[in-house]
């Protein structure tokens, strides 16, 4: 089994999976994230020349601002889900109740000065990285995608959905290119039935409560109806 650690930041949480083909990293954290990467390195006996590549999962601000500079530091490859080129670029065209989210990213791309890393690989739904397949996942991010290992069931699921606070819940309205599509992404990676599940924005939790949380949360989602029969994003 992969041995995928998190890193728990103040707002996001990353993680580490080191496989019998070195280090990889998905996501590269927030505020705070390179340092917690090497930290985290070390406690391992490991350093930045042991990271073979960074994954993003979406285009996301809190999941890129730090990938430039992991590229620079580490060497790695990086790739990206083709479908958030433009979020990654700082180009989306955020629309509806996602605005309030372009905005929050046009004042972090400028206070940080965000440059994007140069895109080794573009990924797709059913392409293999570092033994995950790729799952499509849209709704928070038109890319927005998950990992998933058919062999463990591991699944990294980025910002499918969060349990900091309260019981699990879709990613908010203000940070969703599409809500609906985002609640029907919770359906399909509930029927893959993982064992272990990895979030970005979680209260500390055994990976094994996180796949419980989805299954309930994909149950009040069916019995709740709420707009999943929304037709889906064409823009």
């Amino acid at each position: 089994m992969n041995e995928v650690i998190q890193l728990r930041g103040l707002i996001v949480h990353h993680h580490i999976v080191i496989d019998g083909n070195g280090v990889h990293l998905f996501d590269g954290g927030f505020l705070g994230g390179v340092s917690r990467i090497r930290r985290a390195l070390a406690r391992h006996g490991l350093k930045f020349s042991n990271v073979k590549s960074l994954i993003l999962s979406h285009g996301h601000l809190d999941h890129t601002l730090n990938a430039a500079r992991i590229q620079k530091l580490t060497g790695c490859k990086v790739h990206a889900p083709l479908d958030d080129r433009a979020h990654i670029h700082g180009k989306h065209r955020y629309q509806g109740w996602s605005k309030v989210c372009g905005f929050l990213e046009s004042v972090g791309r400028s206070l940080s000065q965000y440059s994007p890393p140069d895109i080794d690989e573009w990924f797709e739904e059913g392409d293999e990285i570092c033994g995950f397949k790729v799952i499509a996942l849209p709704g928070h991010t038109i890319g927005h995608c998950g990992f998933f290992d058919e062999a463990t069931r591991q699944l990294i699921a980025s910002d499918l959905f969060t349990n900091q606070s309260g019981p699990p819940g879709p990613p908010p309205r203000i940070l969703n290119d599409h809500h609906a599509e985002a609640l029907r992404s919770i359906l399909k990676a509930a029927a893959l039935e993982p064992k272990e599940v990895y979030l970005n924005h979680s209260r500390k939790r055994s990976p094994a409560e996180h796949a419980r949380s989805l299954q309930i949360l994909a149950r009040s989602l069916l019995l709740e109806n709420q707009g999943i029969d929304e037709p889906p994003n064409k823009s």
